[in-house]
This record gives structure tokens, C-alpha cells and sequence, in this order.
């Protein structure tokens, strides 16, 4: 009887041990985790600090803001800043050749083979880390001016995310303009087709709100149902002023995972969507936001000509013809 109870009692003892062991690693494990979240939320405001200072004192100093870049030209060329996320936190994407993915079955219905996969297209050119595009290419005789640059678009040959993990989100918001829909193509195709991603592009309907309005909910978008979308006028996600609720939107990004997201919109949608950056570095999230300029005014900063501007000013001659 004795043992029996002594047997009893050590379980009992075990388990308990156990549960207080498995407690201990789940609070040293979420004190890690909210450790890692606050350091690299302060190496961001650091940063950004820093670079504040540094380019304040280059305006007293009248030169432009950003990083001087050293051996393009005999002038200095200071290339405009953009936030790196592989700066705060690590690759996903280390390894993976950055070439045009392809589609994993073939019209037949079959799977491809490992071989069509290693046949995969070769981007015709893949931009360096400091390559740029030279904003300033006049010159005057003589002349020795800082040049001002912009990072050039295009693949790069390591990637930062992986491909497999990546669900993305695409948001128009404010008034109409000729064009949205050949974004909202266009974002969705590359994601698929060039990008290669496994996960869901998510279409936001009704700008910042249909992130969490359930009379709105977000539509699932392949390359199928975007396949004609460029025929139609307006924009399939429809649009709105206003509604920018920021926890909600951190909600619905950390619900759906989202690692990319696309903001379609004009100066005050580019505000709340450099907000959503610094609020995801803040939390420590792991999401790039991605700033698509749209105006039929033509009034964004640093751009020459947005889409649909063309569009908007022929149909303005065209009524006042008439």
C-alpha cells in the first residue's frame, strides 16, 4: 500500500516538474522574443536619428541628404535612402537564385519535373546593390555639382524574402485614376509569375478599411481573375478617403502574415502607408511596404509623370472642346 503511494506521489511530483519546466521555457522564450522585438525597434529609431542628424547638418553644409557613393563619377553622387529590411532582420531568401519562377504545372494538368525547373528564363539583367539612376544629368561647363541618385528598379540577385512564405496585400486608396487596374494586374502577375510565391495575394476592397470591415471583406486575387481586369475602367477593389485605423490594419496583416504590401494612392495614402512601415519596425514585424504613386494632378514629389495623368488631361481637352 505504501508503495503504491510513493509511486503516486513521484508521478505527481514528475508532473508537476514537468508543467513548471515547460512553463519556464515558454516565459524565457517570450521574454527572448520581446527582447529581439525591442532591440531591433531601437537599432531602427537609432538609425533613423542618426540619419536625421547627418542630414540636417549636409543642408547646413548645402549638400544633398543621403549616402555618398564613391567611385561613379568625378563628381559626388549621393544616392537617396531606402529602407532595407535585411538590415534588421535576417534573409529569408538566402541561397535562392533569383531567376523567373515558372508555373508548377504544365496546361496538360502535369506536374513540371525538377528539369523544366532548372530551365527557368535568366532575367536579362539583374541590378546591382548601388546601382542608380542620376537625377541631375545636366551640366554646366566647368561645373562641379553633387549629383543627386535614385536606387534603379528592377530584380536583384539575392533575395530577402522566400518566395514559399509570402503572402502579399494590394490597397488603392483616395479618388479614381485611369490605370489601377493594370497595377493591380500587373503587382499580382509578377508576384506569381516572376516572383514564384506559394501564398495568397490578398485585395484590400474599399482603400485603408476594407482591411477590417466586414461588409467589405478582402478578395482572394490570382492571375485568372486578374487576367482582364485591364479592360475595365476605375478600380475591381473600389476605393475610399479616409478609414485608416491603425491597429486594426497591424491586425489584419498579422493574421493573414502578410510579408509584402502594396499601397496604391496619392500623398496622404503614401503618408499612412510610410506610417504602417514604421509602426511594423516599432512591433518588429517583418513586412515590406511598397508605395505606388497615383494622382491625376501630377503633384507626387520626385516623380516627373504618374499614370493616368496623360489619360485624365485628354479627357479634360476633350470636354472642353465640346
Amino acid at each position: 500500500m505504501l508503495a503504491g503511494i510513493d509511486t503516486k506521489a513521484a508521478t505527481t511530483s514528475l508532473a508537476i516538474a514537468a508543467t513548471a519546466a515547460a512553463a519556464s521555457y515558454l516565459l524565457t522564450r517570450r521574454h527572448y522574443q520581446k527582447k529581439v522585438v525591442t532591440e531591433r525597434s531601437d537599432a531602427y529609431q537609432k538609425d533613423v536619428e542618426a540619419r536625421v542628424k547627418i542630414n540636417s547638418e549636409r543642408k547646413v553644409m548645402g549638400l544633398p541628404s543621403g549616402i555618398k557613393l564613391e567611385g561613379l563619377t568625378d563628381n559626388d553622387v549621393y544616392l537617396w535612402d531606402v529602407e532595407h529590411l535585411g538590415k534588421y532582420f535576417p534573409s529569408e531568401g538566402e541561397g535562392i537564385e533569383n531567376n523567373m519562377a515558372a508555373l508548377t504545372r504544365d496546361k496538360s494538368g502535369d506536374k513540371v519535373t525538377d528539369e523544366d525547373l532548372a530551365r527557368r528564363a535568366q532575367y536579362n539583367k539583374l541590378i546591382g546593390e548601388h546601382e542608380c539612376i542620376l537625377a541631375n544629368i545636366r551640366r554646366k561647363p566647368g561645373g562641379n555639382e553633387e549629383v543627386r541618385a535614385y536606387v534603379r528598379a528592377g530584380p536583384v540577385e539575392k533575395l530577402h524574402f522566400n518566395p514559399k512564405n509570402v503572402n502579399a496585400a494590394i490597397v488603392t486608396c483616395g479618388g479614381l485614376c485611369p490605370g489601377l487596374n493594370n497595377v493591380i494586374r500587373e503587382v499580382t502577375r509578377a508576384l506569381f509569375h516572376l516572383y514564384g510565391i506559394e501564398g495568397k495575394v490578398y485585395g484590400i476592397v474599399g482603400g485603408y478599411k476594407g482591411f477590417y470591415d466586414p461588409k467589405t471583406p478582402p478578395i482572394n486575387l490570382t492571375v485568372e481573375s486578374v487576367e482582364n481586369i485591364h479592360h475595365e475602367g476605375g478600380t475591381i477593389l473600389g476605393s475610399s478617403r479616409g478609414g485608416f485605423d491603425m491597429d486594426k490594419i497591424l491586425e489584419f496583416i498579422r493574421s493573414k502574415k502578410i510579408r509584402q504590401l502594396y499601397v496604391i494612392g496619392g500623398d496622404g495614402t503614401h503618408r499612412g502607408a510610410f506610417k504602417i512601415h514604421e509602426t511594423c519596425m516599432e512591433k518588429g514585424l517583418h513586412v515590406a511596404v511598397a508605395g505606388i504613386p497615383k494622382t491625376i494632378d501630377n503633384d507626387v514629389d520626385y516623380l516627373d509623370r504618374s499614370f493616368g495623368f496623360i489619360t485624365s488631361v485628354e479627357a479634360a481637352q476633350t470636354a472642353i472642346r465640346a
